[in-house]
């Protein structure tokens, strides 16, 4: 999953995304805030931020992968990622069987929260390492969902998903499961449709607000969620027309589908941008 644009651009703007996607690629590989090119000259990854333009602050980037090939110069990866200041102590387990040179996925385990989930890296050439399976990394996670439900309580999202009724469990009597609203979990054990990869992620809704940023000189307005997780407070980006916010309030609880970008870089790496 490159670019995740059906989360946070509605559905229906086929020609919006076709023509972002094409202004991202033309203007951020001539100019670019930062330039990462790897030890062996043969990775490059370029970060361009796009910036609230009511504020004037970074909200994330756009990074762009290319290989050196003896006869060319190839793209192939352009990443879209919040900017985060949660730092996320993870360890890559599973390196898995959809990774390409383009993306590569990993199942991870949080060290300090104890939970497995999915997650997709970003800048992935910055490490020196050949091979991150079985090796413990640092990353800055957001959110891109593809299926999304708000709720107003805990009580409410239980019922959702079947965790309503009372079991009688032998030796402790009648109990009631809940998620909770720090629960992860792999998407596809999750939700056995699911196939690629992805997380299952619940959260509480710690702030919100609607942002319009510059992305390759093209307006994009859409609505970043900070939600507070098992692993932390995370960005999410969403869009109104593609996910039913109307009710958005803090403190309410979110039940996910969504791909996590893990990026490797500090969100401040670059000293100036432009």
């Amino acid at each position: 999953m490159p670019v995740h644009f059906n989360s946070f651009i509605p559905d229906k703007e086929e020609k919006f995304k076709t023509d972002l996607f094409a202004n991202m690629i033309t203007k951020y590989t001539e100019t670019a805030d930062d330039i990462f090119v790897s030890d062996d000259k043969k990775q490059i990854h370029m970060t361009s931020y796009f910036k609230n333009s009511k504020t004037g602050e970074n909200e994330g980037k756009v990074v762009i992968t290319l290989i050196v090939r003896e006869d060319a110069i190839n793209v192939v990866d352009t990443d879209i990622t919040l900017l985060s200041k949660n730092k996320v102590k993870l360890n890559f387990e599973t390196k898995l069987e959809e990774s390409s040179e383009s993306n590569e996925y990993y199942e991870v385990f949080d060290l300090e929260n104890e939970r497995h989930f999915e997650i997709e890296t970003v800048n992935r050439y910055s490490l020196k390492q050949d091979n991150i399976e079985g090796t413990v990394q640092e990353v800055y996670l957001s959110c891109f969902p593809f299926q999304m439900d708000l709720f107003d309580s805990q009580e409410e999202l239980d019922k959702r998903f079947g965790l309503s009724k009372e079991i009688d469990v032998p030796g402790l009597g009648k109990q009631r499961f809940s998620m909770g609203s720090d629960f992860i979990a792999v998407g596809g054990a999750m939700f056995q449709s699911i196939k690629e990869p992805c997380s299952f992620i619940i959260g509480k809704i710690i702030d919100y607000r609607d942002v319009e940023v510059i992305m390759a000189d093209i307006k994009v307005n859409f609505t970043i969620i900070d939600l507070e997780t098992g692993v932390g407070v995370i960005p999410v980006a969403v869009h109104e027309r593609n996910f039913d916010i109307r009710k958005i309030a803090k403190e309410k609880l979110i039940g996910m589908l969504t791909d996590v970008k893990a990026d490797f870089r500090e969100p401040d790496s670059v000293i100036e941008t432009k």
